[in-house]
Parts: structure tokens; sequence; C-alpha cells
């Protein structure tokens, strides 16, 4: 059963889409609809499906080993798909938030994972088109945009007035069960569309059973299609760490963050060495969970075609970013390292437009609402830093993606380590995920990143440039970093953070090899690319919290 929450319009709204309109008619807006039945956000609906963690390497259409994504290769090909992809920054609410306003993180507010009501005054996707005339709703299984927990009385609460639940009419959302993920295939949403098939609807179907722990709510058969013969997990021979969310079998967040450099950790030494074994089961059970979404992605099809939506809504993919998945001994998108990074981006315009497009130049999260905006016909929002792909899409002469694309690590892993995991998992002896070894140093450390992330303090992190060949990373403050680290932390040894690293995305997409002294002339150009837009987006720097002001922690990466 799904709760919902219905907003109005704000006052003034009339008023505001007058000025707006009328503004759009001085700075330009784009061509008519081809048909000639006038602007195409008078007809046109627009689906966002955001398939959370989904990696593109491993789909079908992208040469995978496995048959994953059998409904999302067919349709790719009646889309735009668009190969190089990459996100603002390596966690999901932060990122989720760049692509619905086209703004940076830092411009639009939502820069840790402790928010207000208003952190984010930028206007939305959905905002801007409820603005047109749209009915708008989500259905939302991704936690990241549900829940949130309040860290002065430490009572679990489910709060709407939340930064990504503005401009919807529903926002719609499953029960959580005890001991079950609350991440599953988001299926309601096909019941909204029978509900409202025949009005102009915007509607963000959120999916996040991609996420940790991996497979947990697939049913059998589906579960176990690829699974090792005869695996037993590893975890299970150790203390039980698999948290509240998922079963003793399931790859949980709690035990893939203990794993570094292919070492399994527990009481600060490595307890296991992972196998290739342990690594296909990990794999296979991501796998499977790829492959059960995507037989809703074949449901959802269907259901567009059968009520005759195929013709008039446009569908966009977009998985917010990926996951590492043992690449460089790592499980956790801790870093912005390629493979989290790199995620779908596919648009599947009306009547199948431009369908089997394939474009190889780079795009970013924040280039979507330009993108949608200007295929709608609607007035490009002022704010937005996005760049609009349309021109590529129509494969006009001389159109160009992203010679670069910007990321902010923002913030540090260990900030959202000090905001939620360490007082609401750690703690809680219902939720005990650490043997007793640990309790003094966990501790220890909670009080050390607390006191080094102030609670009123910007959220620490780093910032980086890519091109299609380079990437440089600058970090902001590498001996604070050094001194916070996670990995130093459960592995109980110091960590060496360089200052600046460059790598060659081409010859070494793991980034294993830091070239940045091979090649001084190119760090020192792309660093000066890096300060140049650094400072630019400093001097549009969102404001941070107020002194008293209540917050909300928002739990998951």
């Amino acid at each position: 059963m799904f709760k919902m929450h219905r907003w109005g319009f704000r006052a003034g709204m009339a008023l505001v889409v007058m000025l707006w309109t009328l503004a759009g008619a001085e700075v330009g807006m784009a061509d008519p609809a081809p048909d000639g039945q006038g602007k195409r956000y008078e007809n046109t609906n627009v689906i966002l499906v955001t398939l959370q963690c989904l990696r593109p390497d491993h789909m079908g259409m992208n040469g995978y080993r496995r048959d994953t994504t059998p409904n999302l290769d067919q349709i790719a090909k009646s889309s735009v798909l668009f190969e190089n992809s990459i996100a603002q920054t390596n966690l999901t609410p932060v990122a989720m938030m760049a692509a619905l306003t086209g703004q940076y993180p830092r411009v639009n507010g939502l820069i840790s994972f402790d928010v207000t009501k208003d952190s984010v005054a930028s206007r939305t996707m959905p905002e801007i088109l409820k603005y047109y005339g749209y009915t708008t709703a989500a259905v939302v299984t991704s936690p990241e945009f549900i829940m949130r927990f309040d860290s002065q009385s430490g009572k679990t609460a489910v709060n709407l007035r939340d930064v990504f639940s503005r401009g919807y009419d529903e926002y719609l959302w499953p029960r959580r069960h005890v001991g079950r993920s609350m991440r599953v295939v988001p299926t309601e949403s096909l019941d909204w569309l029978d509900q409202h098939k025949d009005k102009k609807f915007f509607l963000w179907i959120a999916a996040g059973s991609l996420h940790p722990p991996y497979a947990a709510t697939v049913p059998e058969p589906d579960k176990s299609m690829y699974d090792p013969p005869h695996y037993t997990p590893f975890w299970r021979n150790y203390f039980p760490v698999s948290g509240n969310e998922g079963g003793p079998d399931d790859p949980t967040i709690d035990i893939l963050l203990r794993i570094w450099n292919m070492d399994y950790y527990q009481g600060f030494k490595p307890v296991h060495h992972l196998t290739p074994e342990d690594v296909a089961y990990i794999t296979a059970r991501y796998d499977a969970g790829v492959h059960y979404l995507d037989k809703f992605i074949g449901e959802l099809r269907d259901r567009l075609k059968k009520d005759g939506l195929d013709k008039n809504t446009l569908v966009i993919f977009y998985s917010i970013h990926g996951k590492m998945l043992g690449e460089g001994g790592v499980f956790v998108n801790y870093d912005i390292y390629e493979n989290v990074l790199k995620n779908l981006l596919m648009l599947r315009f009306p009547g199948d437009q431009y369908a089997g497009r394939r474009i190889d130049d780079l795009a970013q999260g924040i280039d979507i609402l330009p993108t949608l905006l200007s295929y709608l016909d609607i007035p490009s929002e002022a704010e937005a830093q996005g760049k609009d792909l349309m021109p590529l899409v129509k494969g006009e002469a001389g159109a160009t993606g992203n010679e670069y694309v910007y990321i902010d690590r923002m913030p540090w892993w260990e900030h959202w380590m000090s905001r939620f995991f360490l007082e609401f998992k750690f703690q809680d002896p219902l939720k005990r995920n650490h043997p007793p070894s640990e309790d003094q140093a966990i501790e220890a450390y909670e009080k050390m990143l607390k006191q080094e992330f102030p609670m009123d303090a910007y959220p620490p992190g780093d910032i980086a440039i890519r091109s299609k060949k380079w990437k440089l990373i600058v970090r902001t403050n590498p001996r604070l970093l050094e001194k916070v680290a996670w990995p130093g932390f459960i592995t109980g040894k110091p960590v060496h953070i360089p200052d600046v690293e460059l790598y060659d995305i081409v010859s070494d997409p793991l980034q294993a090899h830091n070239v940045v002294a091979e090649h001084p002339r190119v760090a020192t150009e792309l660093k000066a690319k890096l300060r140049e837009w650094n400072n630019a987006v400093e001097l549009r720097q969102a404001p941070y919290h107020k002194s008293g002001e209540k917050r909300y922690i928002i739990p998951y990466p």
C-alpha cells in the first residue's frame, strides 16, 4: 500500500507562468512542434525513470556477457543513447538533485546528507512542468528520496516536506515491512498511469532496487539465477554485520563497506581475502537485480503502448550513478571512480523519433533539464548550468556535447558517516552491526568526525574535471582526508592521499595509475580549467544551514 500527499498550486502561480512566458518570448523560444499543433509541452507527457546504481557496462546493449537487460536493449533501438554520460557526484541524493535542477550541487544547495526543507531554492523539474499545466507525480522506492532521521531525538520519521517532493501533486512510496527492504520494483507506477492516462502528466519513477542489499527484494528463482553453484557467502563465517536491511545471504552495504583491497575486515584486521567465487556471487546478485528490474521496464513499455501513450510520451532513462563491483578491490561508491560516475542516459522520444542514435559526446546529469525543456518548447531555466543536447540529438551540423565535465565529490563519504551511519547504526543495540571488539574505536572515530565536521560548517569535498581522455582530481584538503578516511579507520592502517591525481581514462579506466608526474603539462592545463570552474561555482555557492536550524538526515549513499 502506498501513502500519498497532494500539493496545491503555489500562490500566484498564474502570474508566474505569465511572466515566465513573456520572458521566454524575449530570450527566444524553440521552434513550434513540427505537426503545427503548438508547443510540444501542450500535448507531450514526460516520464523520468531513474534506475539507481545501474552500470551501463552490465547491459546487453553495451556488450555485457549476460542477457540482463533484454527490454532496455529493445527500447534502445527506438531511443537516443548517450554512451558517455557522467554523474555530477558519487552520492545519490546530491547527484539526483543536480539532474532535477540542472545545477551543480554547490549551486542548487543539496550538498550534504543533512538537509532542511528549504535547502534547495532552485526550481526543480516537476515544479517547472507544473507551471505549464502538467499533473505531477512520483513513485519512489529509493529511501534516499523518502526517509528522514531526526538527529536530535533519534526518532525515525517520514517527512513529506522534503526537497525531493516539492512540486508534486502525488508523492508515493511503499510501506516498510520489518526486516525487509523498501527497495522494491516500483510496479505501482503502472497503476498510476492507468488512472491518469487521459491527463498531461510528468511522472518520476524512482527505482531503488539495484542498491545494496543486492537482490534483497527479488523473488526466487530470479534472485539466485546467476549464483555460483553451491556457494555460501563468506560473511556468514564471521560476526553478523548485515544490519536491518536484507537477509543473511544478501550483500548489504554494511558488509560491502568492510571490503578494501579485496580483504574483508573485522576488528580492524583482514579476516578473509575475497576469492573469485566471492566476487562472482556479489556480481551475480547485482545482475539478478538488474534482470528483475528490466522485467518491470518491459511491463512499463507494454503499458505505454497498450494505452497509446507511446505516441505522445517522452521517457528518460537515467541511472543517477553506477557502483563499484570489485574494481580496485572496492564494492562501494566511496570515491569518484569511473564505474561510479558513468551512468545510463537514454531518451525515448514520442513515436520513436530519432530512433537508434548513439551519441559518443560527453553528457552529464545537469544537461537533462535543459534538454527536456528545449524539446518541450519551454523557455530555458535561466539559472540552469547544463547544456541543451537537442542539437546533438537532431544531428545538427557542428553540434557538440561537453568538452569537459566537472565533478563535485561532495560531501566526503566520512561526512555521511558522521551524520548517520555511526549514530544510527553502530550505537543502536537493535541494529548492532559490529563486533564488540570495535566498540571503543568506533566511539572515538565518531567523536573525531563530529569535531572535524562541525554541524554548521560547509561540508568538505573534492573537485574533478573529466574529458574523454583525462580525469584530473584535486583534493581540497588531503591531510584532513587522510585523518578521517574510512578505509584508514576500517583497516587500522594509515592511508596516503595525493594532492592531485591524473588518470588516462582511455588506457586506464579503473584509475589504477596516477600519471600526474608523467604528464605535467596536461595536469597544469586541466587544473587551470578546473580552478576557473571552481571559482565560478564558489561565486554562486548556495548558503548552508543557519545556526539552530532543524535538519533531517538522509540515511543512505
